[in-house]
């Protein structure tokens, strides 16, 4: 068990690592207008370069989501340990390696192995912070006085299991590619009847 300032320090290098990473999206988008031709219309570059703009938005969301994610697990946490620090470490480094992949959406052309790369990491991120919030479950003296979890293990382990049927779709079927990400929709709808589920026992 460390100490609370130590949990606080760490929590802030995560939220900072996130910002950054979150922030290093729009850089592709930048590049776009600078290898603009002379006389050339906006609406014919936004048109272009469509795919860029839709995965910087789609990859926005994505990290602004787990980061909420995040945030919740660990509101409820008073201490930490040596897995836990791990755990989000792996976390974390999903989250850095995002605007790689954004770029690899924006550069190719949706075959499989860009579509494994984009949506695999996006897997891999859930999946850690999946792990991040079954450990702090398990474990109540993690937990801050009077606090419990308040993102339930279930629901984020749903949410891997969708992406994880994105990743499966979105490679093997190269009409859908990409567009798999749209059962990210259902997560949602999911999460919220397994709470109500949870609250009903």
């Amino acid at each position: 068990m460390r100490s609370e300032r130590g949990l606080d320090r760490f929590v802030t290098f995560l939220d900072a690592v996130v910002a950054i990473a979150i922030t290093l999206l729009v850089l592709p988008l930048t590049e776009v207008l600078q290898g603009v031709e002379p006389g050339e219309s906006l609406g014919s570059v936004l048109s272009t370069e469509g795919g860029q703009f839709f995965a910087f938005f789609l990859s926005f969301a994505v990290i602004a989501r787990f980061w909420l994610v995040h945030h919740r697990v660990v509101e409820a946490v008073g201490a930490y340990d040596l897995p836990f620090l791990l755990l989000n470490l792996l976390w974390i480094l999903t989250i850095v390696l995002l605007p790689f992949a954004t770029q690899v959406v924006g550069s190719f052309p949706p075959e499989p192995l860009a579509v494994l790369i984009y949506i695999g990491t996006i897997t891999v991120s859930s999946a850690s912070l999946t792990a991040v919030t079954f450990h702090v479950w398990r474990r109540p003296e993690l937990h801050g006085e009077g606090d419990t979890p308040a993102t339930t293990p279930w629901a984020a382990l749903a949410t891997t299991g969708i992406l994880v049927v994105a990743l499966l779709i979105g490679t093997l079927s190269r009409r859908v590619n990409y567009g798999a990400m749209l059962l990210l929709l259902l997560t949602g709808p999911v999460e919220s009847w397994l709470r109500r589920r949870e609250r009903a026992r």
